[in-house]
């Protein structure tokens, strides 16, 4: 066989393997205690590999199936035993790309994350908002007890919108009149904070749930993450 054709296979040949291992990897998202330098979120860890943690170690693993929290002293495998493939990030989401591509066992969102949208702005939060589709973006108000307006202010231009909830209403669209740009910033004012906010765009969304809290962690949405982690909880290793 010619040595180019030979060449040229075993260069297909590493391509893949190394597509492979992507595939198979578990992602870090979250970690604390003696062990975080070696576990720090974003870091990708082999499917098969084992995970050595120490005492008040806390390290939150995802994969397609969900996220896990392995606490530590202990050995635990990075891959996950149980969990079943659903479009339940699409629902999370509410973008189509996303509902074609990614799968997830979705669990009811608990604390200061419950009824959360990924692409949703949390107006007590000040941090970084990771927009894909300007269209899908909206709001969140973690406390709805009674009405409430807010006034979002574009700094670049100094561009006004206000925002209206209704008692009860915790999630909210993004005023149509004031689309979110990317590199922007945005001073969120009324329910009780004054924050502020900056866009980026992470467009294309990456497929599967590991690339999209990847690209999260990558451009520090905190906020966006965290609902990310808190909806698609697994079973708890420990």
């Amino acid at each position: 066989m010619n040595k180019w054709v030979l060449a040229a296979c075993g260069a297909a040949l590493a391509v893949g393997a190394i597509e492979a291992a992507a595939a198979a990897a578990v992602l870090v998202v979250r970690s604390s205690g003696p062990s975080a330098k070696a576990y720090p979120a974003g870091k990708a860890v082999p499917d098969n590999s084992k995970i050595n943690l120490k005492a008040n170690d806390v390290v939150i693993l995802l994969d397609s199936r969900g996220t896990r929290t392995l606490r530590g002293p202990g050995t635990f495998d990075a891959s996950a035993t149980s969990g079943s493939s659903t479009s339940a990030l699409a629902a999370l989401s509410g973008t189509t790309a996303t509902r074609r591509r990614v799968g997830a066992t979705r669990q009811p969102p608990t604390g200061a994350t419950a009824g959360r949208n990924v692409w949703q702005a949390d107006v007590s939060r000040s941090g970084n908002l990771c927009v894909v589709n300007p269209a899908d973006t909206g709001l969140y108000r973690p406390t709805a007890d009674g009405p409430a307006t807010v006034t979002i202010k574009e700094a670049g231009t100094g561009k006004t919108a206000t925002v209206s909830f209704a008692a009860g209403q915790r999630n909210a669209s993004w005023p149509a009149e004031l689309p979110v740009s990317s590199g922007q910033r945005y001073e969120i004012s009324g329910a009780g904070s004054n924050v502020t906010v900056n866009a980026k765009s992470i467009s294309p969304v990456p497929a599967g749930m590991e690339g999209l809290a990847q690209r999260l962690i990558t451009n520090d949405c905190q906020a966006q993450l965290d609902v990310l982690i808190d909806t698609f909880t697994s079973p708890t290793a420990s």
